[in-house]
């Protein structure tokens, strides 16, 4: 007899669609592994994202008063004093939004999650607050740009662990623990 004719003796094998145990388990051991990777990390994670997005935001900022001393005369804005609170604030909000500067900018993450309420939601007082502080120069011309090391921008409180981040004349974004420690004070 010709070979084909008993082909149909042979079972047929079906393949299998679903996944075999060994395989299973392989995925799981996978997963409780990054797992175990990733949960005692997520905080530190979490905590160098904040203090990236302040970094841009600090980055923002000399950029946006930068192109401001371009329009001025290299005169540095004048305006209320710190004290005066919530006009204070609006005046920098203000100043620098032509130059595509945003509240939101004027804002640590860190920062406003130190001041949310337990409900999540932000206290009515640090809605106009900034949270980078601008020095205060006088309207002389080009004085901003006149001492290297004077920082143009201070963020008002330590979030991130390392001393509050300064930005100064040349762009360049420091911790005030970094600050110290290359002037040997620590």
């Amino acid at each position: 007899m010709p070979r084909h004719h008993f082909a149909f003796y042979y079972p047929r094998r079906i393949k299998s669609l679903g996944f075999t145990v060994v395989e299973l388990l392989a995925v799981i051991a996978i997963l409780m592994l990054l797992a175990v990777v990733i949960i005692p990390n997520y905080g530190r994670w979490m905590s160098s994202a904040s203090q990236a997005r302040c970094m841009a935001n600090l980055r923002s900022l000399h950029v946006g008063v930068g192109a401001y001393l371009n329009d001025n005369q290299n005169i540095w804005p004048q305006g209320p004093p710190p004290d005066s609170g919530a006009e204070w604030s609006r005046f920098w909000i203000q100043t620098l939004e032509p130059f595509g500067i945003t509240g939101k900018t004027w804002q640590c993450p860190a920062i406003a999650s130190m001041l949310r309420n337990s409900d999540g939601k932000k206290h009515a007082f640090f809605e106009a607050s900034i949270h980078y502080m601008p020095t205060l120069f006088d309207a002389t011309p080009g004085i901003a740009y006149k001492w290297p090391t004077q920082p143009w921008f201070i963020e008002r409180a330590d979030a991130h662990g390392n001393g509050a981040l300064i930005s100064f004349t040349d762009g360049s974004i420091k911790s005030f623990n970094k600050v110290l420690a290359e002037q040997g004070i620590r």
